[in-house]
């Protein structure tokens, strides 16, 4: 590819002002707290998963073990919890934003600071969208928004 030519992987979907990213922090914000629920049971399941495998080993698979039933339901409920974590993702991306780091809370958000593209950055606990960074520098890179 040349320079000259689009990446259509690479173009946004959508380019926000503040203002527009800024109104929808609180939607991000519930799918935030939906995706710690899930992600709280998937680990706790997860856990229990684990303690089933290592006590039992490749046994724990044979419909005659005795934990086996417990077993296949937690890892169904493990896999609907991981659905769920995955769905809440979708959301955050059909709603415009880049989802970054879930356990952080860190999104970015297409937009335009002295005409250049780049991520408006906003972080779970920040009461609005306060720095941006270059599409390529990162979190590490965010600079302040100044107004």
């Amino acid at each position: 590819m040349t320079d000259t030519q689009l990446d259509i992987a690479a173009t946004p979907k959508r380019i926000f002002t503040l203002e527009e990213a800024n109104g929808i922090l609180p939607q991000i914000d519930a799918v935030f707290r939906e995706m710690d629920a899930k992600s709280a049971r998937a680990r706790e399941v997860g856990d229990l998963v684990g303690d089933l495998e290592s006590y039992w080993g490749k046994a724990i698979e044979d419909a005659r073990s005795p934990d086996h039933a417990t077993y296949a339901r937690l890892r169904e409920e493990l896999s609907s919890s991981l659905q769920g974590l995955n769905d809440c993702a979708i959301r955050l991306n059909a709603l415009g934003c880049e989802l970054k780091d879930p356990n952080r809370g860190l999104v970015d958000f297409y937009g335009y600071v002295n005409g250049e593209l780049v991520y408006l950055c906003w972080q779970r606990g920040e009461q609005e969208i306060g720095f941006w960074h270059t599409l390529e520098a990162g979190f590490p890179g965010r600079k302040p928004i100044v107004r």
